[in-house]
């Protein structure tokens, strides 16, 4: 280190009350530049940074990072001159800096924001609830040492849901049919677990995406649970999750997640959560959500602890049906350093979804805004529109899937809700009317199916029992899934979201924005209609249409 400069011991940070040397000196390097880009050299509290990241980081380093700064290579130079192109009303972005993988989010908040969204005097907590337009870029490591690998996923968007690693019905190679699908995929866990102390060691360096024969231009998502099952038996303690996996249930420790996950190497990971089954949330004890969330920040804490390969981390957001809860699980949250982003998983919260939203945008009003956003259970496109304008950056994709179990096509259509188009958001190839309808799935609809065969073909599939049946159904519905996320982030380039998604609504539900109470029935005398209510016939559905007769459900229209 230089004679000019007086080593001494750097003042205590309470970002980094636990953390080792090197995040520290990174940050304050890193702040002290953004520092004196907005305020310039004199400001005082620049040379707080200054002296901190003098004493802490190796001279080779702050060289290194200088000649960056000078070559317009380094990465807070790059952020500076970003140039987003739709009308700004906030502009943030972050990164979340580790040895082996990093994530920057931009986004573009804009002011179509929910109109039943709860007030706040707030200006901080209105923004976090407003829709955003943005992109998450993932850049990791190559085996070949020839430099990162960055990924990128324009938000709001969908994760591609899998069940044991595959797209549901879809062999590689006709996934590929499927086109501009979003680079993103999401797996969970317990679809792994052969038992407590699962070893992934023999998968080798390309990690799960090795083993499931993942592209390595995918973004990966590790979650730990499936968001298609409601209902759960497996107790959880304080020193671990229980999962219910085909093989019984798997006590997974903290210790043993961070263990899989460096050995399976994913872009993004959402770690362990003691979440709460909930068929009354009135009967629901606040100690009990309380443990909850307590067991949730230890494990969070364990983990970040105990990892050696860094993926960027989505904290699981707690507290259930508690206002008061959420926010202090929100808090710890933030109190905590290495999170990239955050997850919202309340499926066996027993509210409707309006409700639910609504305790997710109370925790958003708690957390930074310029991270991203995911919400498990909001991938029905109603629910997806109403997650989306609550501020919700990715859901993931089960919807299609549970369409295709039930032998339907997806005909809803975000872009066209005029009063002259149909309010039928499926087709029924189950009908008796298909028997002699060769028409495709949809006129003019340019998937793999649709473009070469016709509803004739797919309910005979379908009456003798035929696996094609599904593999043809499900490309045709994640078709329609990725292009109604593509005319959503159309419309919110436009500035026009929250019309175009009060009239989706209305067209396809009932009005979007003058639901129950809470508590009180869904169903009332003005929303009679449910139109998106696939998942939960999938949540008790015991096989496929191709392993079943056809269902009672499926009822000829009257004539």
């Amino acid at each position: 280190m230089s004679e000019s400069i007086k080593v001494k011991t750097a003042p205590f940070d309470a970002r980094f009350p636990n953390v080792n040397q090197t995040k520290r000196c990174w940050q304050n390097y890193f702040d002290y530049t953004k520092c004196v880009e907005a305020k310039g050299e004199d400001f005082a509290p620049c040379k707080q940074f200054l002296r901190a990241y003098t004493t802490l980081c190796p001279s080779e380093w702050v060289e290194n990072w200088d000649n960056l700064k000078d070559n317009g290579t380094f990465p807070m130079a790059k952020d500076a001159n970003l140039s987003l192109r739709q009308p700004l009303s906030m502009n943030t972005s972050v990164r979340a800096i580790s040895r082996k993988m990093s994530l920057h989010f931009e986004f573009t908040a804009t002011k179509a924001a929910m109109p039943n969204a709860a007030s706040s005097s707030s200006s901080s907590s209105i923004a976090s609830s407003a829709p955003r337009i943005g992109k998450i870029l993932v850049s990791r490591e190559t085996e070949d040492q020839q430099g990162p690998l960055a990924v990128s996923l324009q938000t709001p968007n969908f994760l591609k849901y899998t069940r044991h690693g595959l797209q549901p019905h879809l062999v590689r190679e006709m996934a590929a049919e499927l086109g501009s699908m979003p680079k993103a995929t999401r797996i969970q866990l317990e679809d792994f677990l052969a038992d407590d102390t699962p070893d992934f060691s023999r998968v080798g360096e390309q990690g799960m995406h090795g083993f499931v024969a993942l592209d390595r231009s995918e973004m990966l998502v590790l979650d730990t649970l499936d968001p298609t099952v409601v209902s759960r038996s497996a107790k959880s303690s304080n020193s671990f999750m229980g999962i219910d996996s085909e093989g019984g249930t798997r006590r997974l420790t903290a210790e043993n997640f961070a263990r899989v996950t460096d050995q399976l190497k994913p872009d993004i990971v959402v770690p362990l959560a003691d979440y709460v089954e909930e068929p009354l949330p009135s009967l629901t004890q606040g100690k009990r959500i309380s443990k909850s969330i307590s067991r949730s920040a230890k494990w969070l804490e364990e983990y970040l602890a105990k990892r050696q390969h860094q993926p960027a981390v989505f904290a699981p957001v707690m507290g259930s049906h508690s206002l008061e809860l959420r926010e202090i699980s929100a808090r710890k949250i933030e109190a905590m350093d290495g999170i990239s982003g955050y997850a919202f998983n309340d499926i066996s919260l027993a509210l409707p979804f309006e409700h639910k939203l609504r305790l997710v945008q109370h925790s958003l009003s708690e957390l930074s805004a310029s991270k991203p956003r995911y919400m498990a259970g909001a991938s029905a496109p109603d629910d997806a529109v109403r997650a989306i304008l609550a501020g919700i950056d990715l859901v993931d994709s089960s919807y299609p899937y549970a369409v295709t179990e039930q032998g339907l096509a997806s005909t809803y259509d975000f872009s066209a809700c005029s009063s002259e188009d149909s309010s039928a958001a499926h087709l029924d190839l189950w009908q008796k009317s298909m028997f002699e309808n060769f028409r495709p799935l949809v006129d003019g609809c340019q998937c793999f199916t649709c473009r070469n065969h016709t509803r004739s073909y797919i309910h005979h599939l379908l009456m003798t029992k035929e696996m094609l049946s599904t593999v043809l159904l499900q490309i045709h519905n994640m078709h329609y899934y990725q292009r109604f996320f593509e005319a959503i982030r159309a419309s919110l380039a436009r500035g026009t979201l929250a019309q175009d998604a009060k009239r989706f609504l209305e067209h396809y539900c009932c009005d979007p924005f003058d639901r129950p109470a809470a508590g009180a029935e869904v169903a009332t005398a003005s929303c009679t209609k449910n139109v998106f209510g696939e998942l939960e016939t999938l949540a008790i559905q015991e096989c496929s249409p191709t392993t079943k007769i056809q269902r009672k459900r499926h009822v000829e229209p009257a004539v």
